[in-house]
């Protein structure tokens, strides 16, 4: 049988392709000072990008009623990125009223004045376009993915729940959604393995009140305490365009754009203010053991330090040190965990947020090994001694720093991720171009700064450490619990009255019922793909792609599990797994 390998080379000219685009994009972008503003629509900035930076051209304005609007232009693909962003996550949540955020990312799917039950998916879906929304404990984000031909009609049914969603949230609805996220949160908490091991860490290393105290998903005796006029309270306090930032990326007409957006949002009525919220230090007096008893085959090591914030100075630093200790097969956690069979995983973890970030290690032992979770708490500490004496050497920062920066840069290679960077970028910083500022962070860490973050932040300080471990087998915890989470103090509940609803109404002059048809098709042109066979017989295809200064190569062998042999069966995906490890 001839053996056959294709590689396919994207952007195998990169340099040509980058400048190119660079060109072309500075070269178009002003033109957004040229256009005619609809009124209430103000000009902010525009954004072009010079030859070899990296930076993704935008320009950025806002309405009357405080919409932050952010437009980017990629014609490469007959398609727009829709993304609308609201500053409100659990971080902005009530003590009683945890799980708002998310429940109210599920309400926002079930129709509004304009737009039947259900019918979000179903319009979206028939567009020939993609959809999702998502909740942390700083925003809650909703956006799709569609034929630029459907973009008016995107944004009508994003205006739609923005600005006239209310009437349409009834006790039905609500009773409906409540009992999806109690089933939601028994499929991804309660009956989960290790699936209490966020909440349980977070009640253990905030204070209580804190807002990250509480998993975004929220308590069930929270959501059963409550009903639609809370959530409705909710969305009137948080959901105005004010709060809001809508980016739209891809091969669309700013002018047109433009026109569309200040149609059907901008008569929408602003929002309360809104501030941003404290960022109080987090600090414990002592290590804090906790312990649970899970449905689970291996036990599992959590430990948790308390830092800074996302977007403080030290938290690059604190990802350097991140990665030198417990990311990928060159950290010193897998050297002296996994490396040498003594857990089946291991590594660390520098989780930010806006208002707090943990520096955490994570341990799951090999059970042949027969090591407690006791003994890998004393290899993680000893492993942070080694480094202590062994210090940052180049490699370490020239290898993170690459990882760390070409990451970034990974996320411009598709509208959907360079307008999801535009949309969190302005959401948290105000300035949509921040990915400069946001590398610089990074280029900018030295030797100093990552040593100097670990005394600072890990060396000696307390943590959260959690042992999970399989029913019956507490003998294999880290050590006997030295910390009892209280129960909670909860206020009392005050019933929300319909009456007291500050309910804010727009007023139009066209008839909001009518969906926006859809424009002429598109069409879609590919790339040229060229062709070349090298002297063994490889075949070599390869296409140009200037979106993003990357390269991929994919190397496809026909020789997978139809050919593994009977008494062999695996073998391919072993062969495969080994080419990633090492040659000579």
């Amino acid at each position: 049988m001839k053996k056959r390998i294709v590689i396919a080379l994207l952007a195998s000219v990169s340099v040509l392709a980058c400048q190119a685009e660079n060109t072309a994009e500075t070269a178009a972008t002003p033109a957004a000072a040229a256009i005619t503003l609809p009124a209430g629509v103000t000009l902010v900035e525009t954004v072009g990008k010079k030859p070899g930076e990296i930076a993704i051209p935008y320009s950025k304005y806002k309405l009357a009623n405080g919409l932050t609007v952010v437009l980017h232009e990629d014609n490469s693909d007959p398609m727009v990125h829709v993304d609308v962003t609201y500053h409100v996550g659990s971080g902005r949540e009530e003590i009683g009223k945890s799980g708002f955020a998310h429940f109210f990312e599920h309400m926002m799917f079930q129709g509004s004045e304009n737009v039947g039950d259900e019918q979000h998916f179903k319009i979206i879906s028939e567009s020939g376009g993609t959809l999702n929304g998502t909740t942390n404990t700083d925003r809650t984000n909703y956006f799709e993915t569609v034929p630029n031909n459907q973009l008016e009609k995107m944004l009508w049914l994003e205006a739609d729940r923005m600005g006239f969603l209310l009437d349409a949230v009834t006790q039905e609805k609500f009773e409906v959604q409540r009992e999806t996220v109690k089933n939601e949160r028994g499929q991804r908490v309660d009956n989960r393995p290790y699936g209490l091991l966020g909440e349980r860490v977070g009640e253990a290393l905030f204070p209580e009140g804190h807002p990250y105290s509480w998993s975004v998903i929220g308590y069930l005796e929270d959501l059963n305490r409550v009903d639609v006029n809370d959530l409705k309270k909710f969305f009137l306090r948080w959901y105005g365009p004010n709060n809001a930032t809508l980016t739209i990326g891809g091969d669309l007409d700013q002018a047109k754009t433009l026109q569309w957006v200040n149609k059907y949002f901008g008569s929408i009525p602003k929002g309360p203010d809104v501030s941003m919220p404290a960022k109080p230090v987090v600090s414990l007096d002592a290590d804090r053991y906790i312990s649970l008893e899970d449905n689970v085959a291996l036990s599992l090591l959590y430990m948790s330090w308390p830092t800074v914030s996302a977007r403080h100075p030290d938290e690059a630093p604190l990802d350097v040190l991140m990665s030198i200790l417990g990311q990928g097969k060159t950290s010193l956690l897998y050297k002296n965990m996994v490396k040498n069979g003594l857990a089946v995983q291991a590594g660390a973890g520098h989780r930010c947020a806006e208002l707090s970030c943990q520096f955490t290690v994570i341990a799951l032992p090999n059970p042949a090994k027969g090591k407690n979770l006791a003994e890998l708490e004393a290899i993680a500490r000893e492993t942070m001694v080694e480094f202590e004496g062994r210090g940052v050497e180049d490699d370490d920062l020239t290898r993170v720093k690459a990882g760390i920066v070409s990451g970034m840069i990974y996320g411009l290679e598709s509208v959907r991720g360079k307008v999801s960077q535009l949309a969190s970028y302005e959401t948290f910083t105000g300035n949509p171009n921040y990915i400069r500022k946001d590398i610089e962070r990074y280029e900018n860490v030295s030797k100093d700064d990552v040593m100097r973050v670990y005394e600072q932040y890990i060396k000696g300080k307390p943590a959260v450490i959690m042992s999970i471990v399989p029913k019956g087998k507490l003998d294999q915890i880290a050590h006997e619990d030295t910390y009892t989470h209280a129960d909670r103090t909860l206020p009392e509940y005050q019933k929300t009255d319909a009456d007291s609803l500050a309910v804010r109404t727009a007023t139009d002059d066209f008839d909001r019922s009518v969906q926006p048809a859809a424009g002429a098709n598109p069409t879609l042109s590919l790339p040229p793909i060229w062709r070349e066979k090298l002297g063994n017989g490889i075949e070599v295809l390869g296409a140009l792609n200037d979106e993003a200064p990357t390269m991929t190569i994919s190397l496809r062998i026909p020789a997978g599990h139809k050919l593994d042999p009977v008494e062999k069966v695996g073998l391919a995906s072993m062969t495969a797994a080994m080419m990633g490890e090492a040659t000579n």
